[in-house]
């Protein structure tokens, strides 16, 4: 009887390890399912945390570059108003001289017995035409600084054409050329921006207009072109900003 139990008491206690063994593999990948899923909550989480930072870091860039040409195109008005009201004063003070040039000529022709009084008349046409030509340049450039760029193209014209001979020309060639370029007109700027380097040579904005004129050339891949214009600029307007812009550029050719 014993002998027949003895192996029937074996194999029962055989078989409790292997129950145990199968109930620690089944715990352990349990736990490790558990710890795999931590790990991947982690991970996404990480991975969230990434893709707003990069969203953050997208929006402010994008902010940034907004705020930067907010400050440019302010930057421009304000240069434009400041041109304005330079021109003004430049035309002031030249009314203000040739009357004292026509004053001082009369009271010598007065102590040599040869008065003039018709000297006066032509004298007072000059200054209504400087200020008409004033009036109509400001009113040009306040379209063109409004963004009615078809419109400044026409009042800009009327200016550079009815008052050739006034202070205002020069500057309306010169917003005359900005307005053509921006509305795709680039031959055309090209020829008002010459003009005013030609007719002009000593204005304010001439050295402007030959860098624009290369900014166009390079534009067009016209490199040898705006090489030619650039050095034109240098030799021409030595020291100054549009110059020393022009030096800048060449090295980087």
């Amino acid at each position: 009887m014993l002998n027949r139990l003895l192996p029937l008491v074996l194999l029962t206690a055989l078989a409790f390890p292997a129950q145990a063994g199968l109930f620690d593999d089944d715990e352990a990948r349990k736990q490790i399912a558990e710890v795999r899923a931590q790990q991947d909550a982690k991970i996404a989480a990480v991975a969230d945390k990434l893709d707003q930072l990069d969203s953050r870091s997208s929006q402010k860039l994008i902010d940034l570059t907004g705020q930067l040409s907010e400050l440019g195109q302010q930057i421009a008005q304000l240069r434009g108003q400041l041109e304005v009201l330079t021109f003004n004063l430049q035309g002031l003070q030249k009314r203000q001289q040739d009357l004292y040039v026509d004053l001082d000529g009369r009271l010598r022709n007065i102590e040599e017995g040869k008065a003039k009084p018709a000297s006066a008349g032509d004298e007072a046409h000059n200054a209504q035409l400087e200020a008409d030509a004033a009036t109509a340049y400001e009113s040009a450039y306040n379209l063109y600084r409004d963004g009615k760029l078809k419109s400044a193209i026409d009042a800009l014209g009327i200016v550079t054409s009815r008052y050739a001979a006034t202070q205002a020309a020069p500057s309306a060639l010169f917003w005359l050329g900005m307005a053509q370029a921006q509305t795709g007109s680039v031959g055309a700027a090209q020829i008002s921006w010459r003009k005013l380097v030609d007719a002009y040579p000593e204005h304010a904005k001439s050295p402007d207009a030959l860098r624009a004129i290369a900014t166009v050339q390079l534009e067009k891949s016209d490199r040898k072109g705006a090489t030619k214009t650039l050095k034109e600029l240098i030799a021409a307007y030595p020291g100054s900003d549009a110059a020393k812009e022009a030096e800048r550029q060449l090295k980087k050719f």
